[in-house]
């Protein structure tokens, strides 16, 4: 019987040698390719020991020994992969954090070998050379394989390949449309069968001339095997007309899914979580949450320190010359807005005539009178930002962050430029993403601030610690070779 508000007949469907194409699981090719590395990582152990042993040393090796810790490795690397989801099918497929992935779990990997090892005294029954040998042949070779893989699976992703991902979307919504838009554009092959008619009296269908069908002809194409996923995209469906949809469309042997609002798509970096037992939809995670916050700070602290007995020559010499140039402090003091919108004292060497700090403060221009001849050299390669090293080393600033702006600035770009708080939800930086990017020096515009914006959330988004050494190493770059700087 036909629950109400849904026009179909589903349940009366049938037929005869439907020509269904045969699933492949996309799971297999994590397990597959895992299972791959796992060998991989055992026989590079082993090969290097035989190659070591017997052309360099000229002796018999213990295969047992070197299977081992072969063994061990191979474990504890794809164990690791396995967990932080870097054998799932997407990540697979875009491959672009393929070389960071596998260094950092492999480094991983080794160190806990090493310690293993010294813990139980068997280090010394390994030569140090193998050990330097396997590390980088292992390394390679997994590296090598995954990229492969990944070229492999997006060729296979294509339309009509063996791993394309079809997709049947219902309700021809303006929510329907966004999905389709965004997903088409993945690199994991991904295509869009149509857009099928809800059969909801009040689906808010705003676009029906994109409909290829309705919910019979979804069937049709479903049990045909012309279809392996459905995306219901109907937000403004009363909740006991979706329960009846989601029930008539669970008898189709597809997988079936609910794109909840155009909201949810805003927020590409969104998951589904659990808070007090309940399923929700997390749109945004807080920041350098987890061990994050620690690596962050240590980063800090040990760097920061690094970079303060490295430079404090540097900054001798410039303190000296600031002294000699003229009257006038050393150091400039201006507060502006850290972590969590905290004010405190920002301290760079005094690159002007004048010190403002309050209400208004002009920024500084192209050919800026109030530029002394040697504040123009230091502002050029960034030297004038050098004692903000202390800033770090008191806790108030990161090496890399979004750039602090003046107290008034600030304010100025709040009301002006969406989401531009959320700059604040990590400390600032010495340095950051849209610096190294040639967002520095004046922004007239709040075009141009809100291009800096757009850098530094994605930097928010996306931090790891190799994020912050890329940053770190382009911005030397930018140091030695500047542009816009004032």
């Amino acid at each position: 019987m036909a629950e109400p508000g849904i026009n179909t007949k589903l349940d009366s469907f049938s037929t005869d040698g439907v020509n269904r194409r045969s699933p492949i699981a996309r799971a297999l090719i994590g397990d597959v390719l895992q299972f791959i590395d796992f060998i991989v990582v055992i026989f590079t152990s082993v090969l290097v020991a035989f190659i070591y042993h017997r052309f360099t040393l000229g002796t018999e090796f213990d295969f047992q020994q070197y299977a081992a810790a072969g063994i061990m490795g191979a474990t504890a690397v794809t164990a690791l992969m396995r967990r932080d989801g870097y054998y799932e099918y997407d990540v697979i497929a875009t491959s672009e954090f393929a070389v960071r992935a596998v260094v950092s779990r492999w480094a991983l990997t080794l160190l806990g070998l090493l310690a293993f090892g010294f813990a139980l005294k068997i280090s010394d029954n390994f030569s140090r050379v193998w050990l330097a040998a396997w590390s980088v042949t292992a390394l390679t070779s997994v590296i090598s394989i995954r990229l492969v893989a990944g070229v492999c699976v997006r060729r296979l992703s294509r339309d009509g390949g063996v791993f394309a991902r079809r997709i049947a979307i219902v309700g021809a919504t303006s929510l329907g449309k966004k999905f389709a838009d965004q997903a088409v554009t993945s690199p994991t092959g991904i295509s869009i069968v149509g857009i099928y008619d809800s059969g909801l009296s009040d689906s808010g269908d705003t676009n029906r001339s994109s409909i290829k069908g309705d919910l019979d002809d979804l069937a049709v194409a479903a049990r045909n095997g012309e279809i392996d996923d459905i995306v219901i995209a109907v937000p403004r469906a009363a909740p006991e007309d979706m329960g009846r949809l989601i029930r008539r469309l669970s008898i189709l042997p597809v997988s079936i899914a609910i794109c909840p609002n155009i909201h949810w798509l805003d927020h590409l970096g969104g998951a589904v979580s659990e808070v007090g037992g309940v399923r929700v939809l997390s749109l945004y995670r807080r920041p350098l949450d987890g061990w994050g916050g620690i690596l962050k700070t240590v980063e800090d602290y040990v760097f920061g320190l690094i970079a303060l007995i490295l430079l404090a020559p540097i900054m001798l010499v410039i303190a000296i010359a600031i002294k000699v140039q003229g009257k006038g402090p050393i150091l400039f003091a201006q507060k502006r807005h850290g972590f969590n919108n905290a004010v405190f004292k920002v301290y760079k060497f005094r690159t002007m005539t004048v010190a403002e700090d309050g209400e208004t403060v002009t920024q500084a221009k192209v050919g800026d009178s109030r530029i002394t001849p040697l504040g123009g050299f230091l502002r050029r390669y960034s030297l004038d930002e050098l004692p903000q090293i202390f800033n770090v080393i008191r806790g108030e600033m990161s090496l890399v962050g979004p750039r602090p702006h003046a107290l008034a600035h600030n304010h100025q770009y709040a009301q002006a430029i969406e989401n531009y708080s959320g700059r604040h939800k990590v400390k600032p930086g010495i340095t950051g993403w849209a610096q190294v990017n040639g967002f520095r020096g004046e922004t007239s515009e709040n075009e141009q601030m809100a291009d800096r914006v757009r850098y530094d959330l994605a930097y928010i988004d996306n931090w790891s610690l190799w994020f912050d050494a890329k940053i770190l190493i382009l911005t030397i770059k930018a140091v030695v070779f500047p542009t816009n700087a004032v």
